[in-house]
Parts: C-alpha cells; sequence; structure tokens
C-alpha cells in the first residue's frame, strides 16, 4: 500500500483524474445576465433595443412663429411724476399715433381703434352683441391677428410677423388721478429745458422772444455764413426733400418754420421733427440733440 499521498486522487494529487475540488473551480465570476434587447459581449449577437417604455417624451412645443396671446385686461396706474388734464391727454394721444414711423401703419391703426373703444367711457356696458368695451376691443385686435404677451395693452403687442408695438401706459388708459380740466391746480406738469419753452407745448403756445419772431417772420435775421448749416428734412406726406439753411444754434421750432415756408405747408397742417426714431425736442438745437450734417431728418406733416 502506497502512502495517501501517492494516490493518483485527492485533492493533492498531480496526476489528472483526481476528484475535483473547490480549487478547480473558476476564478472569474460568472457573466452578468444583461436585459432583454441589449446587445451581449460574450455571445457576439447584436439584437434591436426595443424602446423603452418609460423613456421621458419630449414636450411638445408649438411653432416659432406663433406668440403667447392672453385676453385683453383693463390697465390701471397712477401718475406719480405729472398731473395729467383731459385736453393734455387727449392732445399727446393724438400726436403721439400721429408720428409712428416704425412697425406698419395698418396695425397702428387697428391698435389706436381697439384703444378708441377702451377710452369711451360708454362702452362699459354691453352693446348688443352682448360685448363691452373690453370684449370688442379684444375683438378688433383679434381679427388683425394682434397677440397680447401678458394681456395688458401697456406692455406692448405684437402683430402677425412678429414686429413688436409699444405703448405707454398713458396712452394706453387714463391715470386714476386724472385732473380736472376746470382745476386750476391740474394743469399738466411741464418740464423747463430752456428759458421760454416747456417740454408737450404746443409750436405756437410756446413762448418765444417777440423781437426774435418778429425778426424770423420778416426776413430780416442777419446769419453768418459760418454759423450756418444745411438741413434736408423728408415730408412725411409727399416724400418730397426739402433743403434749408439755418443757424446752427437755432432751436428745433425755427427749424420748422423755415421747413413749412419752403415746403408751402398750409396753416392747417402741424410739422414735428424725428431723428434717428425719436421726437426732437423743439427748445434745443439740432446738434445738441446728436443730428449729424448729411443726415436726413423725418418731418411728420399732420392735421392740427
Amino acid at each position: 500500500m502506497g502512502c495517501c499521498f501517492s494516490r493518483s486522487s485527492g485533492p493533492n494529487s498531480p496526476y489528472p483524474g483526481g476528484a475535483p475540488n473547490s480549487s478547480a473551480r473558476h476564478i472569474n465570476p460568472p457573466p452578468l445576465t444583461l436585459p432583454d434587447g441589449i446587445q451581449a459581449a460574450s455571445h457576439g449577437v447584436s439584437q434591436p433595443v426595443p424602446p423603452s417604455h418609460h423613456r421621458r417624451r419630449r414636450r411638445d412645443q408649438g411653432p416659432l412663429d406663433q406668440h403667447i396671446n392672453k385676453p385683453l385686461r383693463q390697465h390701471e396706474w397712477a401718475s406719480k411724476d405729472r398731473r395729467w388734464t383731459r385736453r393734455g391727454l387727449d392732445k399727446e394721444r393724438a400726436e403721439f399715433f400721429d408720428t409712428r414711423v416704425t412697425g406698419r401703419a395698418e396695425i397702428w391703426q387697428t391698435i389706436h381703434a381697439a384703444l378708441q373703444v377702451l377710452w369711451d367711457p360708454a362702452t362699459e356696458d354691453s352693446n348688443d352683441d352682448g360685448l363691452n368695451g373690453l370684449g370688442t376691443a379684444q375683438s378688433i385686435l383679434s381679427a388683425a391677428e394682434i397677440s397680447l404677451p401678458t394681456g395688458d395693452l401697456a406692455n406692448g403687442v405684437y402683430d402677425s410677423l412678429g414686429n413688436y408695438y409699444q405703448l405707454p401706459q398713458w396712452v394706453v388708459a387714463d391715470p386714476t388721478n386724472l385732473a380736472d380740466d376746470s382745476d386750476p391746480d391740474g394743469k399738466d406738469a411741464e418740464l423747463p429745458t430752456s428759458a421760454g419753452e416747456t417740454i408737450g407745448a404746443d409750436i405756437n403756445d410756446v413762448p418765444v422772444d417777440d423781437a426774435e419772431r418778429r425778426r424770423e417772420e420778416k426776413g430780416k435775421r442777419v446769419l453768418d455764413a459760418r454759423e450756418q448749416i444745411r438741413v434736408r428734412a423728408r415730408l412725411s406726406d409727399s416724400g418730397r426733400d426739402i433743403d434749408v439753411s439755418v443757424a446752427k444754434t437755432d432751436p428745433v421750432r425755427s427749424v420748422i418754420r423755415t421747413i413749412a415756408s419752403e415746403s408751402a405747408t398750409p396753416s392747417t397742417k402741424k410739422i414735428r421733427i424725428a431723428y434717428m426714431g425719436k421726437m426732437l425736442k423743439e427748445g434745443m438745437s439740432l446738434q445738441d440733440q446728436g443730428w449729424q450734417a448729411d443726415h436726413i431728418l423725418n418731418a411728420l406733416v399732420f392735421n392740427r
């Protein structure tokens, strides 16, 4: 009998055929069980991955050319830096819509028509169609495909082409502290700009030096050639360009009179000057308001 260590079997036998034991097992862990539909690298088989039922779907978004359109609502505000009267408010609203130079003219007309409904206190009651002023104005805006991103006209509107139209709140609605025209303390607050002139006043209502006015009207004002500048203005009613010579220090008010005289604009018409998208103050010169030589001014002509 041989030693137990010489047996052909056993855990320490060097000969083949020995009984399997723990050391003869695989030392690598078994392959992971992969979910159905995922490629198993160990088998080299690729299978299509079915769509997961738990995959988050992408939220559908509307067309990019459509703006948010909320129902029209009333705008309420109180003036803190100016005393508004009915006469002054109506006057500046008319000038606002007469001097719009950007956007589409038909859209401005539609906005104006809708606001006129809202301005009328008689439209607070329902009409024959069952609509009050707010509903009527909403119908006017919707018919022209005008959208309101917040429902408040004071925050601006968009037309169907994506153009933005900004509206100041004093155009949209009357202030809650609107003063009475007959109130002596209820005059519109006017900010002084220079001696003898105030912002927001009519061209013919602005007080100026009488001697200077008479000299300008009679054409007897003596101008130094070195002080003269050549100004070109484009009339909004005809598209015609007018070239005039004025002094560098002349206020815009004097430039307007010269343009009106050279263009034979009737006295029933009024002229306002716009430059680089803003209305120029009539008590300041062109150069003081950023005008550069050879730039064309926009002469906006409208009825008084």
